[in-house]
């Protein structure tokens, strides 16, 4: 009976953990670097004519229906030198794929926009143009908590 039981609660326990992932925690200046450094890494696989160009400064941002003191990451780069071709899409979402990121939005081709996370830790990455021929990278992380 003892054993049953046991078996019991073991089985109750793996069903309540349902293909949850468990994701080490990350401070809110490790996910500065880590959106810095997703950028860059992507960044290699676009042309050498290619120049990162911040948008705007790095930003911590509140992650909207989560506890207060919980924010967000966010870092955006303007990508120059290179023409609005959607075959950097596709570089980019080559480099993503083989980088453990998977395609969670891609509106090609009526726009030019896709986004992507990491399955080992939650962190998003985003390509998209202006309308202007003009192309972003961006990243953003989880929800962290703020300090």
């Amino acid at each position: 009976m003892r054993r049953l039981l046991c078996g019991l609660v073991v089985v109750l326990a793996l069903a309540g953990c349902g293909g949850q992932k468990a994701i080490a925690p990350v401070t809110e200046s490790q996910a500065y670097d880590r959106v810095e450094s997703y950028v860059r890494r992507a960044a290699t696989a676009l042309p050498e004519d290619a120049r990162l160009e911040a948008s705007e400064p790095a930003a911590s941002v509140v992650c909207k229906g989560e506890p207060r003191g919980r924010v967000k990451v966010v870092s955006t780069y303007w990508v120059r030198g290179l023409g609005d071709e959607s075959k950097h899409f596709d570089t980019l979402v080559t480099w993503w794929t083989k980088h453990d990121f998977e395609v969670l939005d891609d509106l090609r081709p009526e726009r030019h926009y896709v986004w992507v996370e990491n399955t080992g830790d939650d962190f998003r990455m985003s390509l998209r143009d202006n309308g202007a021929g003009d192309l972003l990278l961006g990243a953003e992380s989880p929800c962290v908590t703020a300090g």
